[in-house]
C-alpha cells in the first residue's frame, strides 16, 4: 500500500475502535433534553460523536474485507498453496485477544453482579439470559449473536463471530480457481464454505449484510481504477454522508421505516469503500502522507481496545446505579457525569493498550507457534514433485 492508504487505515481503526467506546460511555452519560433546550457546543459534539458505534463496526467490516479479503483475492489462481499459512494468521489474529478478553469480561461481570446487584444494569433486559455459562462457548465457537446470545456484556464480540466466517468461507468458496489442491479437495473445501455460509445466515443476524459489506472491501482490492480519483473529495463524500446518516437516519423515521437503516447502512459501507479505493490509487503525497506515528501506535491496540472496554463501562455504569442512583445515567449531565466520563474513557484506552502488551503485540509469536506444530499436509503440487524421478 502506498503511504497515504497506509496512514488512512491505522488512523480509521484506532477512530472507530474510539468511537465505538464512546458509543458505550454516551449511553451511560445522556442529554435528556437535548433536542429541546439550549446546550454548549461540547455538549452537543458529545450528542453527536456518541453514535457511531454501528457504522464503526461496519468500517471495520470494510477495511477487514479490503486487507484480509482483498489478498485472499489476488491469491485465488496462485498456483502455491496458501490455505494452511492463512487459516493460522486469522485464528491466532483473533484468539489471541478473543480468550483473554472473555476471561476479562466474565470476571468483571461476575464481580459486578455480586458487588452491585441493585444498580439494575446487569438485569436490563437487554441483558436477559446473557451470562449463561454456554455462551462462552458459543462465543469460542464464533457464534455469538448468531445462533448463541452475547457472552455477558461485551456485546462488540459479535462482529467478531461474523468476521471469522467471513475469513474461513471466503477463501473456501474460492478455492475451485486454486491449482495448488487437489479437485477432491476443493469440492470438499467448497461444499463446507457454502454450507458454513449458509447456516450463518439462517438466523436473523447481522451476518450476511456484514458479509455484503465484507466482500465490497475486498472487492475494491482488485479495481482497475477509482470512480474518483481525488481523496480529499471521496472524504467529503463520506463525511457528508455519515454527517447525514447521524442526523436523520435516527428515531422515528427508522421505527417506521427500517428500510431507512438499511440504506443508511450501504451508504456508509459504500462511500468509505469509495474513500479506500481513491486512497488506493493515490500518490505518494496527500492528504494523509505525514501522518505521525502516533496513529500507528493507537491503531496497533485498536482490537484489544474494541474487545475489552464493554465489560468496565458497564462496571462503572453498575457502580453508579449502586452507589449513586439507579436513573442517574438518565439526568441531566453533571460535572460528576462529565468527569467521570473522561476518566472513564483514559482508563479504557490504557487497559486495552496494558492488554494488548501481553496478547495482541504477541500474534507473531504465536502464529510462529503454530506454523511449528501444526504439520504441513502435502497438497496435490507437492505430491506431484515429490513423486517426481530425480
Amino acid at each position: 500500500m502506498n503511504p497515504q492508504l497506509s496512514n488512512f487505515i491505522a488512523l480509521a481503526r484506532w477512530v472507530a475502535a474510539a468511537m465505538v467506546l464512546l458509543g458505550h460511555v454516551g449511553a451511560m452519560i445522556q442529554v435528556p433534553d437535548i433536542m429541546v433546550a439550549p446546550h454548549g457546543p461540547l455538549v452537543y459534539a458529545w450528542w453527536f460523536l456518541t453514535a457511531f458505534s454501528h457504522q464503526a463496526v461496519l468500517i471495520f467490516f470494510v477495511i477487514s474485507g479490503f486487507l484480509v479479503g482483498g489478498d485472499v483475492l489476488r491469491k485465488r489462481a496462485r498456483a502455491e498453496p496458501f490455505l494452511r499459512d492463512y487459516m493460522i494468521n486469522r485464528f491466532a489474529r483473533i484468539y489471541i485477544v478473543m480468550v483473554p478478553a472473555l476471561a476479562w469480561g466474565f470476571l468483571l461481570d461476575s464481580l459486578g453482579r455480586r458487588i452491585f446487584p441493585h444498580s439494575g444494569i446487569y438485569d436490563a433486559p437487554f441483558f436477559e439470559g446473557v451470562f449463561n455459562l454456554e455462551n462462552i462457548l458459543g462465543a469460542l465457537l464464533q457464534q455469538q449473536t448468531i445462533w448463541t446470545p452475547q457472552a455477558g456484556t461485551n456485546g462488540p464480540l459479535w462482529s467478531l463471530a461474523c468476521e471469522i466466517w467471513y475469513y474461513v468461507t471466503f477463501p473456501l468458496l474460492l478455492l475451485p480457481l486454486s491449482s495448488a489442491y487437489s479437485k477432491r479437495f476443493k469440492a470438499a473445501a467448497f461444499a463446507f464454505g457454502a454450507l458454513a455460509a449458509i447456516a450463518m445466515s439462517v438466523p436473523k443476524s447481522p451476518f450476511l449484510f456484514g458479509y455484503v459489506v465484507w466482500a465490497g472491501g475486498a472487492a475494491i482490492r482488485l479495481a482497475p481504477r477509482p470512480l474518483i480519483r481525488r481523496a480529499w473529495m471521496s472524504l467529503t463524500i463520506f463525511l457528508a454522508t455519515i454527517t447525514v446518516v447521524r442526523l436523520a437516519a435516527r428515531g422515528a423515521l427508522v421505527e417506521t421505516h427500517p428500510i431507512v437503516a438499511t440504506l443508511a447502512d450501504v451508504a456508509t459501507a459504500s462511500s468509505f469503500a469509495n474513500l479506500l479505493l481513491s486512497l488506493r490509487f493515490a500518490g505518494q503525497g496527500g492528504l494523509f502522507s505525514r501522518l505521525g506515528a502516533m496513529h500507528a501506535r493507537f491503531s496497533d491496540f485498536s482490537y484489544s481496545l474494541y474487545a475489552t472496554h464493554a465489560p468496565l463501562v458497564f462496571f462503572v455504569w453498575a457502580g453508579t446505579g449502586s452507589l449513586i442512583a439507579q436513573d442517574w445515567h438518565k439526568r441531566q449531565p453533571t460535572p460528576l457525569h462529565w468527569g467521570l466520563g473522561v476518566a472513564l474513557i483514559a482508563a479504557s484506552v490504557a487497559f486495552a493498550y496494558a492488554f494488548s502488551r501481553a496478547t495482541e503485540a504477541r500474534t507473531p509469536e504465536l502464529r510462529g507457534y503454530l506454523r511449528r506444530v501444526l504439520p504441513r499436509r502435502p497438497t496435490r503440487a507437492m505430491a506431484s514433485k515429490a513423486e517426481a524421478p530425480v
